[in-house]
């Protein structure tokens, strides 16, 4: 084994590092078909709060299959638990951002000051009880760390309360989401691509995740801007890696929204020819190499998540082509929760984009749920 990849779902990294000739363990939540296919080592750990890692057992495990000093890089489910990454690093050196740089990127106080002191467009955040004020307009309560969108919440217009704990309120700024991709080596960063994401909301989690669509084109009035702003941030932060930015783009502006210090689902997107494997680039930036430029990808991709409306029992036939992170046969998926993610390809964005919806189509059939339209 070449290093240890600990993410939510781990399918995206394990596939790029296997692009990049690595051999790599592989721990998340799935296991999935894909994810083991392509791992040295492919083992499924214990859940803590319904979508988030046992710290204990993701110890127990990587310290039984993983060598110490074996590297690991990080994905998803550890961006607001920086004490587990201080657990992991503590035996395995983690090849990516450190716990305190996520403790600072996660804090909406401290990303707060920081877009101030940079001069970038921030909503406004509290972690405290609203004042009449910032209540007066849209706001959105947000899990500090959180990441899917499924922890967003939208208050009612006048609701003076604080926030639960461990989550803070933010100003609910209009417009569409984009994901900024760098590759950053603790002083320069490069630009690498950008995606555009949507939801998939039902009744309960209305900003939850639904897929992206790139690479494509910043809207052209403020793209300079938020990527001048992204390399800014990055430089500031030393941060190494595969990184992203979220920003939204509205009527009235752009905002930057989140800061995202590890590898992310646009590897999905992006980790495509003539672009070398990203994985291997993630590794070498973070020994503080960077290519002096970088290809654009030829095809645009987009990927759907796909989730259970009701209790799903995944069918013993032949997944179609297009379902990845595919669960094995007999797998009950409970209402609510992801059942695959869905991918095409095409020679621009759109066309992607109407290769997808045909394809979440099929995949939806092959489960016996009702055909509904891709909020893209």
């Amino acid at each position: 084994m070449d290093l240890a990849i600990i993410s939510l779902c781990a399918r995206p990294l394990v596939a790029s590092a296997a692009r990049a000739g690595l051999s790599p363990l592989s721990l998340d939540l799935f296991a999935n078909l894909d994810t083991c296919a392509k791992a040295a080592r492919c083992v499924r750990v214990h859940r803590a709060n319904g979508h988030a890692f046992d710290g204990d057992d993701l110890i127990a495990a990587l310290t039984g299959l993983a060598p110490a000093g074996l590297p690991v890089v990080l994905g998803s489910g550890l961006e607001d638990d920086p004490a587990l990454m201080e657990r992991i690093a503590a035996r395995n050196p983690i090849l990516g951002n450190t716990a305190d740089t996520v403790r600072v990127l996660k804090d909406p106080l401290a990303l707060a000051a920081l877009c101030g002191a940079l001069s970038i467009p921030f909503p406004a955040v509290t972690i405290e009880a609203p004042d009449s004020g910032f209540a007066a307009g849209p706001v959105l309560e947000k899990k500090i760390g959180g990441a899917g969108g499924g922890h967003i919440r939208r208050r009612d217009f006048g609701d003076l309360t604080p926030p639960a704990p461990g989550h803070f309120l933010q100003r609910e700024v209009a417009g569409e989401t984009y994901s900024i991709q760098l590759l950053a080596n603790g002083t320069e960063a490069l630009f690498v691509g950008a995606c555009r994401q949507w939801h998939y909301p039902d009744d309960v989690h209305p900003f939850r995740y639904g897929g992206m669509v790139g690479p494509v084109a910043l809207p052209t009035a403020h793209a300079g801007r938020m990527i001048a702003a992204a390399l800014t941030v990055a430089r500031a932060c030393g941060l190494v890696g595969l990184v992203s930015i979220d920003v939204v783009v509205g009527r009235e502006g752009w905002w930057l929204v989140e800061v995202t210090p590890r590898l992310s689902a646009m590897l999905d997107i992006l980790d495509t020819d003539p672009l070398p494997p990203l994985m291997g680039l993630h590794l070498a930036a973070c020994g503080g190499k960077l290519p002096s430029s970088l290809a654009v990808p030829a095809e645009h991709r987009a990927s759907a998540l796909l989730y259970a409306e009701e209790d799903v029992l995944i069918p013993d036939s032949d997944w179609p082509a297009a379902a990845v992170d595919r669960p094995a046969p007999g797998t009950a998926v409970r209402a609510g929760a992801h059942i695959c993610a869905v991918r095409a390809g095409g020679p621009t964005a759109e066309a992607a984009e109407r290769v997808l919806e045909d394809r979440v189509h099929e995949v939806r059939e092959w489960l016996g749920l009702e055909r509904i339209a891709l909020a893209v």
